[in-house]
């Protein structure tokens, strides 16, 4: 369960965990050698010292497992396929959950709304508001 608890949550296939969206950003990721790790940035100028250069988009969501936000790095599909489920969460409430399922042999984020959910016994009922 602690991997779901981190500040990049990585949900195992068809595993899933609640989440509310706070905001998205258009970023660009790349893999930093000296600090072992990606980065994101947001001018180009600050990628020279960077590999594998590309355009993502960071979720910024609450995490209800962890109590805190967590961050989600999206494709394209993967952005297109939670702004279906958040136009769905607008109409008809719920609750958002991610879980990661296999496409072609690689785990790809997913979203799906839950429409009629309880929340579960680890999950302490606040505000988001009150939490931020």
């Amino acid at each position: 369960m602690s991997h779901l608890k981190c500040f990049f949550p990585r949900p195992a296939e068809n595993e899933e965990m609640p989440v509310q969206f706070i905001d998205m950003q258009e970023k660009l990721a790349g893999w930093s050698p000296r600090l072992k790790r990606s980065v994101y940035v947001d001018d180009f100028k600050d990628t020279e010292d960077l590999k594998r250069v590309r355009e993502v988009t960071v979720l910024r969501v609450y995490n209800w497992l962890s109590d805190r936000e967590s961050l989600i790095e999206l494709s394209e599909m993967e952005r297109l396929q939670f702004e279906e489920v958040v136009d769905m969460f607008i109409k008809h409430s719920g609750e958002i959950r991610y879980t990661r399922v296999k496409k072609g042999g690689r785990l790809v984020n997913h979203f799906r709304l839950e429409e009629n959910s309880v929340p579960g016994v680890d999950v302490k009922e606040k505000l988001l508001a009150d939490i931020l």
